[in-house]
């Protein structure tokens, strides 16, 4: 809206130009004096004009260039010196070098040359860096023709974001000489990069490294030496990894380290870990049926005494090395039988997040999982030998036990007063048998005021998958006093959801005959079931007791959804808000239950569900 008032007040001066016919104009009638006031220029479509170039040179106050398809190189120029520069941005540029030889641009912060969504630029030489002494965000991601780094950038001290990521064609990184405020470096997904920079410095900014899917064999001990304030380490996918020389023992601060599907890594050095450290994430999961890899992998990473015996005998691991403060451990796919597990993992404190899916195991020991006293969430999907689940800790909110195809009893859920999230998808051994499993969850989490989400056994008809969203309307009368003699709504369907459903809830005053609201029926058998407690909604702008009717628009691709009420088990009148001990961290970027609130039509709620 800014940009057309200025247009409106001042239609032949230009301090902003992003409309393709200005600059068109501007080519046409060479207005030098209205160049020389233009700061901001923004053109995202493909120009052919000769004098383009010239044009742009002579815009010598620019502050902030982005621009799309450029064929020309504007910057070699002798005329253009945008000494207020602070942001240059570049997409399917054509040039090979941004400038030849020595271009001061003392303010220039942004650099950014990237787009990955058409491909990149086709540069093959960065400029010289100590022309760009206040640099602090370099961003030259899918670049596929780039070769060279300019020397200068291991001297640069500004420098606080860098991202080489898919640059194909880089085989080096230069000497970290000097980048004492550099905070994120990600050099993934390059493919013939594979040495790791040389380190001569302390970068005690430096908090994340990201080489996922790199080709880098060796990380150096100057890793461990100079880098104590690493936060994040992404090692995964690095297939070419062999070695990590050294050890993390000054990483105090390190939190994630991700070495999934390293499966050429050797054995790591003694003590690799400080027992006071903050590692919270450890990922060695690995896509491979051979255990071996999985003991060069865990053999002293922490893990110190991982042995793999003879094949009658159990496989010993040991977990007294690791970080005791660590929140979430991903073992999947580790090939892990019968024994593999270790008692240690119960000495776990923190330990919230257990990922043990895609092993082989057929029991896990009960005494050893439900001693995890801070466990929230168990991951078992995909073994496809576990026969009974283990006795899990007071403490579990999210189960996961999809596919489990031997699977014949999961034992009595109801005394787990925070679980909430239960998924046993294409369980089939025992279809039929939901009813306890749903009602005792339902009854603990209707009087805690909860969300509730169930993926429950059910026998789909086969060649009866269907991914189209389809959309269902349901309108309800509701009874007397249904805010205080109800909890909440289910939502259910005779199959599965996938991906995510809407529900958009329309409430009603008028008393127009409709359906009455029917009342939950325990001895139903569904699919996908969703509760959602009235406590949820009554901070909402929606919310409003004297609704006599409600329309649901449900959105989804689970078949015959339906909507009922729940009656409240608790006394009447009790409007305790959802518990502060529900647990829903499953995922980093959204939660199962969204409520979008409608403040423009209070009338209007819509919830997302992921399921």
């Amino acid at each position: 809206m800014a940009h057309y008032i200025v247009k409106e007040e001042h239609p032949k001066k230009y301090s902003r130009i992003w409309k393709e016919q200005d600059i068109i104009e501007l080519c046409a009638t060479g207005a030098t004096a209205s160049l020389m006031e233009v700061e901001v220029l923004d053109i995202q479509s493909s120009i052919e004009n000769s004098h383009l170039p010239d044009v742009v040179a002579n815009m010598n106050k620019l502050r902030w260039i982005r621009l799309k398809d450029y064929e020309t190189s504007t910057f070699s120029s002798s005329n253009f010196h945008p000494t207020n520069l602070g942001c240059l941005m570049m997409t399917q540029c054509k040039q090979k070098q941004l400038w030849k030889g020595h271009k001061h641009l003392p303010h220039l912060k942004i650099l950014d040359l990237s787009e990955p969504e058409y491909g990149g630029c086709y540069l093959k030489w960065t400029p010289d860096f100590n022309s760009l002494p206040c640099l602090e965000r370099l961003n030259i991601s899918d670049c596929d023709d780039l070769k060279e780094i300019h020397p200068s950038i291991g001297y640069h001290e500004s420098l606080v974001w860098v991202s080489l990521k898919g640059c194909d064609y880089l085989k080096a990184f230069p000497p970290i000489i000097r980048m004492k405020k550099l905070k994120t470096l990600v050099l993934a997904s390059c493919d013939r990069l594979r040495k790791f920079p040389h380190i001569q410095t302390n970068m005690d900014s430096l908090e994340c490294l990201d080489l996922n899917k790199s080709v880098i064999e060796v990380i150096p001990s100057t890793v461990g030496q100079f880098c104590t304030n690493l936060v994040t380490f992404n090692l995964n996918s690095c297939v070419k990894l062999r070695r990590i020389e050294g050890n993390f023992r000054l990483l105090k601060r390190l939190k994630r380290l991700d070495l999934f599907g390293c499966f050429s890594l050797e054995k790591l050095g003694g003590d690799f870990f400080d027992k006071e450290a903050s590692l919270e994430v450890l990922n060695v999961s690995l896509r491979n049926q051979d255990s071996t890899l999985f003991q060069n992998l865990m053999n002293r990473i922490g893990l110190p005494s991982f042995q793999l015996h003879d094949q009658d005998n159990s496989i010993n691991l040991k977990l007294s090395q690791l970080p005791r403060c660590i929140t979430k451990l991903e073992l999947s796919a580790c090939n892990l039988g019968d024994g593999d597990i270790p008692c240690y993992i119960s000495e776990l404190v923190t330990l919230q997040v257990l990922d043990l899916r895609s092993n082989t195991f057929t029991r896990l020991p009960s005494s050893l999982i439900s001693q995890i006293r801070c466990l929230k969430l168990l991951k078992l999907s995909r073994c496809r030998n576990l026969v009974e689940l283990p006795d899990l800790p007071s403490s579990i909110a999210i189960l996961k036990a999809n596919e489990c195809d031997s699977l014949e009893s999961i034992g009595d859920l109801s005394k787990h007063k925070w679980l909430w999230k239960v998924s046993l998808w294409r369980w089939n051994k025992l279809i039929g048998g939901n009813r306890v499993l749903l009602n005792s969850m339902l009854q603990v989490n209707a009087v805690e005021d909860r969300f509730m989400s169930v993926k429950l056994p059910y026998k789909v008809p086969e060649g009866s998958y269907d991914f189209d969203k389809t959309t269902t309307l349901i309108t309800m009368q509701l009874p007397k006093n249904w805010y205080s003699e109800f909890s909440g709504f289910i939502l259910h369907c005779n199959e599965y959801i996938w991906r995510e459903s809407e529900i958009v809830i329309k409430g009603e005053t008028s008393m127009a005959d409709h359906h009455h609201a029917e009342v939950f029926d325990e001895n139903w058998e569904f699919g996908e079931v969703g509760y959602v407690p009235f406590a949820s909604l009554r901070h909402t702008s929606w919310w409003n007791f004297s609704y006599t009717n409600l329309t649901f628009q449900f959105q989804a691709t689970g078949k015959n959804p339906e909507v009922q009420l729940v009656r409240r088990k608790s006394k009447v009148g009790d409007s305790r808000e959802a518990s502060s001990d529900f647990w829903d961290e499953e995922y980093e970027d959204y939660k199962t239950f969204k409520i979008i609130d409608d403040d423009s039509n209070s009338s209007k709620l819509k919830i997302v569900w992921r399921t």
